[in-house]
This record gives C-alpha cells, structure tokens and sequence, in this order.
C-alpha cells in the first residue's frame, strides 16, 4: 500500500511503531517475570522492575535496529548478513564476552556505540550492587583475603561500574531514538521495492 503511493511515510512509519509495542511488551513479560525469578536474581521489586526495564530496552533496541537495517536494504538476504554482523559487534563490544579494557584501542570506542554494553552493565549494577559474598578457607588461604567480597569489587573488576543507571537508560533511549530515526530517513528516501 506504501509502495502505491496509497499514504505517506509518516503514517505508515507511526503505525508501524505503535502497533508494535503491545506484542512487544506482552512477550516481553511472558519472557521476563518467569525467568527473572527462576534465575534467582535478587527478590526486591526495585531489583525486578529495573531488570524488566533494561530488559525491555535492550530488546527493542534490537527491533529498532532490525527495522532501520530492513528500510535501509530491500534485500533480505543482505539485510540479514548487515543485521547479524552488527550484532556480534555489538555483542563483542559489551563486556559479556570480553573485557572491554582488554580489547585493542582501535576498537574499544565500538563499546560507546553497543545498546548490549548499556544495558549488560546496567542489568548488572541492578544485580551487584550492595551484595556481599563469603569466600571459603580455600581461597582465604590462596589469596590472603576473599578476592570478590561485595558487588562493588565485581563490577570495579569487569569495569561495570564505570556509568550509572541514569547514564545507561540515557544512552539506551538515545540508541533506539537513533534507530527510529534512521528508519524513518530511510523508509522516506529509499525505494522499498524489492528488486526482481
């Protein structure tokens, strides 16, 4: 109907985005509230609703980022490769599988750009912080003291504490607010015909 020429961007882009958000937050908590309590997290509302938050932020930072990609390219195959690609940067760049100190200069400004770096390390200050942990003889012995004593020495040691919350959820509606954007500059100048 778009391609016909039948109503603008705006009204497609708009509805497209609003129509969205319901599944979205409904799958979203049928994924969330079971999960959250059978992973053991900490049972505090506050704990809860900021995983719920941050959880939902960074799955609809994927979407909008599926969607800016899919205005972007009309092939779906490219699409895909461009999307999955993005990704593992995106994955790579998020402290989950590497330290970000550890990575090489050239690429360590790749973390200021991941939605996953945000909200892994906001989902874990949730977690971490204000926690203590108790260490066995063992490694009392071994290392003279317990190494990982509360949630602040955790997240000091996988530099996860380096922004807040506030800064995280900035930085996450500035990501999607991006995607949006960009979706719709794309959806208007692009032709979306496929090619045959």
């Amino acid at each position: 109907e778009m391609e016909d020429g039948l109503y603008s961007t705006a009204p497609y882009f708009f509805s497209k985005v609003l129509s969205t958000l319901p599944f979205h937050t409904i799958f979203l908590v049928l994924y969330t509230v079971p999960m959250y309590w059978l992973a053991g997290l900490q049972p505090t509302v506050g704990a809860f609703l900021g995983n719920c938050l941050y959880t939902y932020m960074a799955v609809y930072s994927s979407r909008c980022m599926a969607m800016a990609i899919a205005s972007a390219i009309t092939s779906f195959q490219v699409a895909a490769f461009v999307a999955n690609l993005l990704f593992s940067v995106f994955l790579l760049s998020s402290g989950f599988i590497i330290n970000l100190e550890s990575l090489w200069l050239g690429v360590r400004w790749l973390k200021w750009t991941s939605y996953l770096k945000w909200s892994f390390q906001a989902l874990n200050q949730i977690e971490f912080e204000g926690l203590t942990f108790t260490c066995n003889s063992t490694m009392i012995h071994v290392y003279g003291e317990c190494p990982i004593a509360n949630g602040s020495v955790a997240l000091k040691s996988y530099d996860l504490d380096q922004e807040s919350l506030t800064e995280c959820f900035s930085a996450l509606f500035g990501i999607i607010m991006l995607f949006l954007v960009l979706s719709f500059v794309f959806l208007r100048f692009i032709n979306q015909k496929p090619k045959k």
